[in-house]
Parts: structure tokens; C-alpha cells; sequence
């Protein structure tokens, strides 16, 4: 199976085997083989992007002509509506798709589109009952099925994002059963859509909030919430794996970030400690929290740096009745400054990346 690369990148493979071949360190031959080794992923296209906003701006104004008539229309009507529009743009993807793969894509979009919108319309008909994710549930099963049939990683991607909608929806709802099935399908999909960094991303992200949904669940207290998901942020960022290990990194960076900065707030630890000792632990906390942020940041992690900055600002607001902003912007500069420096010297010096 051949490596799927950026065009980028393999433009870069081929013009450092040029230099090689020149230089006599590899044949002709051997070039050949290795370039065709690769494929270069399809990335987005200008026919393709134009073609589906014309899809969706049609689709946006069939559903805005029938929700404008919807109380003068009978409800056999409604279903012909619904079920002629659905099976119509998905004929018409799959007629022109032949000759015209990206404009059929493009219907097929469509598609999925009004299949969502008469989940919402029927069940609004018929005064279905159900929780609201529940809607979102059904229209990510709906679409599922189409992306894996015809390989599509964005389809795969939209299934994705409308999968966490329910789980978000869900936290004051009842439990999300369905996650316990739906997050092992979006880390499947990364494989079967040729290990997809952006599917990795989102799929990350679904498992994050189903945990946080079983949080929710057992009604685990916010302290115990933010430690959890502090380590769990620690625990991306910092295990070795073969995995995109650069998603990881960043995604933990960010999520270990945001807890660290929450871990702060003095009154989060008020279930452990007394009231008076919540500001001491908090500190402590922060301490330790920004000299972490501080040795990665002297291993080029901008994020850190980012958040070193976000936890100086929090600190800021609790103090601004007694530092002056002059002082504050003063000192925030100062330091911007000197990571700026930083960071030059280290690139110029080391010839390293910022993560």
C-alpha cells in the first residue's frame, strides 16, 4: 500500500532525491522506486469547494421555501417532499458522479443534508417524542454508512462532529450509551481513511468528551474532573507511540493547558482543604504548574508559552485593584520579549521546530 503524503511534501521528497541521484548516493532507478512509493493525497480542490457551496446554498433554499409554506402543506405531502428531495439529490450525485466526480460529491453532500433536516421535520410532523441528541444520533448513523461507501473522509468527519453534538447534548440528559460503541468506530475510521491526521483529531476529541460525559454520570466532583483530565493531557503529551505523535503533543498540550489554568482558580479546591487554605494550595499549584510550562518551553513549545502568558492574565484579574496596568502590560511585554529572543537563539542555534 503506497504512503499517502501532502503535495508539499512530496515535492520535497523528490526534489531531495534529485540532489541525492546527482550526487551519485542513489541511481535513477532507485529515485524512481522510492517516488513510487508515495501518493500524493487529494487535498481541497477549487471545483470541488465551489460546487458543494452550490450544493448547500440550493439545499438552504429548498429547506427555507418548505419551512416557510411547512403549516399549508399536508403531511403526505411533507413525507413526498422530504423522501423526493432526499432520493433525488442522491440519484443525481450518483448519475453525474461518472463524468463529473466532484459536482456528484457535491449532491451527495446534499443529501445528507436533507436526510438531517427531515429527521428534525418529521419528527416535528408527527410529534415525536426523544430527547434532541437523540437527533443528531440517528443523523450521524445516517451518514456514517455513506462515508464508508465511497471512502470519504469528510462525509466521515461530518458523521464525526454531528456524533459529538449528541454527546455534548447529552451531559443533563441521561448517558450517551451509544458512545461506548461510536468512539471505537471513529478510531477504526482513521485506518480505513488512510490514517487521516484530522480524522485522529476529532476521533481524540470524541473520546475526551465521552469521558467527560462518565464524568458527568457519576457526578464526579470538578476538582477530581480537571485533575483527570490534566494527566490525561500529560499522559498525550508526554508517552512515546508511532501514532501521529504530533497530534497528540499538541492536543495535550492544550488540554494539560486549560486544566493547569482552571487548577488555579482557588475555590476548585475547596473540597480537599480548608477555606482558608485554598488560595496557598492553588498557588503552590500554579507553581508548579508554570515551571512545567516553562521546561517545555525551553523544548520550543509555543503552546506552553502561550499559556504561561493565559496564567499571568489570570492572575492579573485577581490583582487589577492593585497593579497597575501599566506595570502589568510592562512586565507581559518584557517577558513576550524575552521568549521571542529565546526562541531565535535556540532556531538558529540548534536548528530546531516549535511545537
Amino acid at each position: 500500500m503506497k504512503r499517502q503524503i501532502s503535495k508539499s511534501n512530496y515535492s520535497l521528497v523528490s526534489s531531495e532525491l534529485d540532489h541525492f541521484e546527482s550526487s551519485g548516493l542513489i541511481t535513477g532507478e532507485q529515485k524512481t522506486g522510492i517516488l513510487e512509493s508515495y501518493e500524493v493525497k487529494g487535498g481541497l480542490n477549487f471545483i470541488r469547494v465551489v460546487v458543494t457551496i452550490g450544493a448547500l446554498l440550493v439545499g438552504l433554499g429548498i429547506l427555507s421555501f418548505i419551512a416557510s409554506n411547512w403549516d399549508g402543506i399536508g403531511h403526505l405531502v411533507k413525507l413526498l417532499i422530504i423522501f423526493g428531495v432526499f432520493g433525488g439529490v442522491n440519484v443525481a450525485g450518483y448519475m453525474v458522479s461518472e463524468n463529473n466526480p466532484k459536482t456528484g460529491r457535491s449532491f451527495i453532500y446534499l443529501g445528507t443534508l436533507v436526510y438531517g433536516a427531515g429527521i428534525f421535520l418529521i419528527g416535528q410532523m408527527y410529534n415525536f417524542g426523544g430527547e434532541f441528541p437523540t437527533a443528531f444520533l440517528l443523523w450521524s448513523l445516517g451518514v456514517l454508512p455513506m462515508a464508508f461507501l465511497l471512502k470519504d473522509q469528510y462525509l466521515m468527519l461530518f458523521a464525526n462532529v454531528l456524533f459529538m453534538v449528541y454527546l455534548f447534548g447529552s451531559y443533563d440528559r441521561g448517558f450517551p450509551y451509544a458512545g461506548w460503541a461510536g468512539v471505537p468506530v471513529v478510531y477504526l475510521a482513521y485506518n480505513y481513511f488512510g490514517k487521516s491526521r484530522l480524522l485522529l483529531f476529532f476521533a481524540n476529541l470524541t473520546a475526551l468528551t465521552f469521558v467527560f460525559e462518565i464524568t458527568i454520570r457519576y457526578e464526579v466532583e470538578g476538582l477530581y474532573v480537571a485533575l483527570l483530565f490534566f494527566v490525561i493531557g500529560l499522559v498525550m503529551y508526554v508517552v512515546k507511540h508511532t501514532l501521529e505523535p504530533d497530534i497528540f503533543r499538541i492536543q495535550g498540550n492544550i488540554l494539560f493547558g486549560v486544566t493547569g489554568v482552571i487548577l488555579t482558580i482557588p475555590d476548585i479546591w475547596d473540597i480537599v482543604v480548608s477555606a482558608q487554605s485554598t488560595r496557598l494550595v492553588s498557588i503552590l499549584f500554579a507553581l508548579a504548574f508554570v515551571a512545567l510550562l516553562f521546561f517545555l518551553i525551553r523544548k520550543g513549545s509555543i503552546i506552553s508559552l502561550i499559556f504561561v502568558c493565559i496564567t499571568i492574565f489570570r492572575y492579573y484579574t485577581d490583582t487589577v485593584a492593585f497593579l497597575p496596568k501599566s506595570l502589568f502590560f510592562i512586565v507581559g511585554g518584557l517577558l513576550l520579549l524575552g521568549f521571542g529572543f529565546y526562541f531565535e537563539r535556540m532556531i538558529k542555534t540548534k536548528g530546531g521546530t516549535l511545537a
